[in-house]
């Protein structure tokens, strides 16, 4: 026959004495991210009566088959690498082997962002600090939490969102991480409020004591010029003793 038959892509079917070109070429994903799963595919032209499939992966490591023996199959990748996906094809006397390729990436990363609003904050003014995730990777959780300054309770916390009133002025901080499907985590996201007065303006008081003290100095210093001032014109004016001032002589 003119036809060369390769054990790589054919199945050789001994009872016509010859060869039939058989190809059963998968289909894999072009590429995947650990933790992620995508579909493999058989493909099968002229194929008979084939009764068993075989999936494999090389390196064996890199991921697993939901069922490494249907003609469709979900692959999970498992670690970072290039691999290649077999498939072989058998009907207990011959076999076909073909393969494809995928390329595995590692898990996306996640990352959050931490904001409050206000911020600056007055004290008895409610502050609402919320966490989001940003970039390629979706967290599944976002935890909040108090890491530095006066200690504040936290109320109607949920999934990235948290809220409270400070009481007093000062700075707080807070993180928060996020947390993959996968379990793994963020690097933390932190903000800080700074409370800056209560709404009443009491904080002014130290203003205010300053001006009151300006004007005593004002005051005191207006007085004691006065003071000055009329002792030097009573001084000039009685620098004589008492005496009339001396008569000029007639001529």
């Amino acid at each position: 026959m003119s036809n060369r038959c390769s054990k790589w892509v054919t199945l050789i079917l001994s009872a016509l004495g010859g060869c039939t070109a058989i190809s059963i070429a998968p289909t894999c994903p072009e590429e995947l991210r650990v933790g992620e799963s995508g579909t493999v595919r058989a493909n099968e032209t002229d194929p008979g009566a084939i009764p068993t499939y075989r999936w494999e992966v090389f390196p064996p490591d890199a991921g697993v088959f939901e069922d490494s023996t249907a003609t469709e199959t979900a692959f999970e990748a498992r670690k970072e690498v290039d691999v290649v996906i077999r498939l072989t094809a058998s009907d207990g006397l011959y076999q076909v082997i073909s393969q494809c390729s995928t390329r595995i990436r590692g898990a996306v990363a996640i990352a959050v962002a931490l904001e409050a609003s206000p911020n600056p904050a007055l004290v008895g003014e409610t502050v609402t600090l919320t966490c989001s995730s940003i970039g390629e990777g979706d967290a599944v959780a976002l935890a909040i939490a108090q890491v530095e300054g006066d200690d504040v309770e936290l109320t109607d916390v949920s999934d990235g969102v948290a809220e409270f009133t400070p009481t007093q002025i000062g700075d707080r901080t807070f993180r928060c991480v996020g947390e993959s499907a996968d379990g793994e985590q963020s690097e933390p996201a932190f903000v800080t409020v700074v409370v800056t007065s209560a709404p009443d303006g009491n904080e002014n008081d130290n203003g205010t004591n300053n001006d009151n003290e300006n004007e005593n100095e004002n005051e005191n210093e207006n007085e004691n010029e006065n003071a000055n001032g009329n002792d030097n014109d009573n001084t000039n004016d009685n620098g004589n003793g008492g005496r009339p001032p001396p008569v000029s002589p007639r001529g």
